[in-house]
């Protein structure tokens, strides 16, 4: 990906425990992600944890915490030097690269067995580039080995679109699938989903996103009005406050199994 980061630089490092009201790093609300991965990784032991846009490592730590890395090399693949600069927990491993560049022989020696973690990342991607992705990361892993990722996708087009709708007007390339079409994605890409379930939403205001897009208080009316005139003041996934908007961005949990190639 090139730049995938951009204008978010400004809340990486130090801000981003308390961003969007301390949902990245909120051990409640990630609870979920990390039950899910613990089922996998207690039945199938491996001898190598990958978080794929790991951040600061929080993931991971939640993982130790839960006893996962006393015997298991714990990685953690990011582009943002200010997020592995805060590394969440000793022992994790840092390396500085995007999810694009990561290569399986790079991290795991010989036939070590591998799994793959990944929350919130699959929409930096853009429409074009999910399939080409989860086909790289297919790639990277054997028959058998699990990919757990909590993404962004909504139960239906029109709340996809009007999300997608949002951040095209904040000039961002992000894109947001349906749960039917990232499932179909998934599995052209060699992945079997065994199963998905719901994770806490996000609840997205016009001030963090402002702080996070570089938008002035210009862009927020434009943005306001376009998406009034567009899909209404009150609807499922976007509504209108009395000086800016609020957009709930829905996460789904899946667990994925690489088929055979």
């Amino acid at each position: 990906m090139e730049d995938p980061i951009g204008t978010e630089k400004i809340v990486h490092g130090q801000r981003w425990g308390e961003f969007h009201n301390g949902y990245f790093s909120d051990p409640v609300i990630v609870r979920p992600l990390i039950d899910a991965a613990l089922r996998v990784l207690t039945k199938s032991p491996v001898d190598v944890v990958v978080d794929l846009g790991g951040g600061t490592g929080f993931l991971l730590s939640q993982l130790a915490s839960n006893g996962i890395g006393a015997t298991t090399k714990l990685v953690n693949v990011d582009c943002s030097d200010a997020q592995l600069a805060l590394k969440d927990s000793a022992g994790i491993v840092r390396v500085h690269a995007s999810i694009g560049e990561f290569r399986r022989r790079e991290v795991v020696p010989g036939d070590q067995r591998l799994f793959l973690l990944m929350r919130s990342v699959l929409h930096y991607l853009g429409e074009d580039g999910l399939l080409p992705l989860l086909r790289h990361l297919r790639g990277q892993v054997a028959e058998g080995e699990f990919f757990v990722h909590q993404s962004a996708s909504f139960k239906n087009k029109e709340d996809a679109a009007c999300l997608n709708a949002l951040y095209r007007h904040m000039r961002s390339r992000k894109w947001y699938p349906s749960v039917h079409h990232l499932k179909n994605c998934l599995l052209k890409s060699g992945w079997r989903v065994a199963d998905a379930m719901e994770a806490p939403s996000l609840v997205l205001t016009s001030e963090d996103l402002g702080l996070r897009y570089a938008l002035n208080t210009s862009d927020i009316v434009r943005i306001r009005e376009a998406m009034a005139g567009e899909f209404g003041g009150e609807g499922p996934v976007f509504r209108l406050t009395p000086s800016g908007f609020q957009a709930d961005l829905h996460y789904r949990i899946f667990t994925c199994v690489a088929m055979s190639s």
